[in-house]
């Protein structure tokens, strides 16, 4: 479970990004963040993982009431978290196999553990003929998917994506929106920001809609605005 409750966040020189948000996410909802650029969209999932620091207010993420966690408990956190950036950075002199087994290896898994979590990821996200790869060998959309790998390679309870589906062509997109709606039926928690309004038309999952930093529509099988195209579909 999720709960942000009067949840403010003011940048310095006094840029107010969100102004009292709150909301509450069960687990293994799919929730779609939307609103216009610096709507307060990424900074939302930014204070979710601690990236940011919040100004007023509190989240809980399952049992834990981030604002408490101390700088050095950070990686708790993140261990129960999967985040998927806007921009994916890699290692890129690591093959998309080596990339996992990194993080895997910082977590403190043995071998074994390595190879049997990072196998078991790259079926998941339809990649695993792709293990040996450099980065720099892969599509933007294949990238994006070892992205999602990583996010889920610890098994999280929740996952955070930030525009997933940027500045991928309408087939890669389709692609990614199938694998998070996978990972959702297997009761992972999917909240994802994005401005694509024909992906969060189609599927009509719950809508979260910020404005200026202020929520303005919180809508069970929303629309990505109250004015929706209907046409503004995908033919799956």
């Amino acid at each position: 479970m999720i709960r942000l409750e009067h949840v403010s966040k003011v940048y310095s020189g006094g840029i107010q990004a969100l102004k009292d948000i709150s909301f509450k996410v069960e687990q293994g909802e799919f929730v779609f963040l939307v609103g216009a650029s610096g709507a307060g969209k990424t900074t939302t999932l930014k204070l979710m993982d601690k990236e940011e620091s919040l100004t007023m207010g509190s989240i809980q993420m399952g049992n834990m009431f981030v604002q408490k966690i101390k700088p050095q408990q950070t990686y708790l956190l993140r261990r129960q978290i999967g985040v998927v950036r806007q921009k994916d950075v890699f290692i890129p002199n690591l093959t998309a196999f080596e990339n996992l087994t990194y993080v895997l290896e910082a977590l403190g898994f043995d071998e074994s553990q390595k190879l049997q979590r990072a196998i078991q990821v790259l079926k998941t996200v339809g990649m695993l003929n792709y293990k040996d790869k450099k980065i720099d060998q892969l599509s933007i959309g294949q990238q994006k998917k070892i992205a999602i790998a990583r996010a889920i390679i610890n098994h999280p309870f929740v996952l955070l994506a930030d525009e997933p589906t940027a500045n991928l062509d309408p087939k890669s997109a389709l692609e990614i929106m199938k694998l998070f709606f996978k990972l959702n039926m297997n009761r992972t928690t999917v909240i994802m920001a994005t401005h694509d309004s024909t992906i969060v038309n189609t599927l009509r999952h719950r809508v979260i809609e910020l404005q200026q930093g202020k929520l303005i529509r919180d809508e069970r099988n929303g629309t990505y605005s109250i004015f929706s195209d209907p046409k503004d579909v995908y033919i799956w």
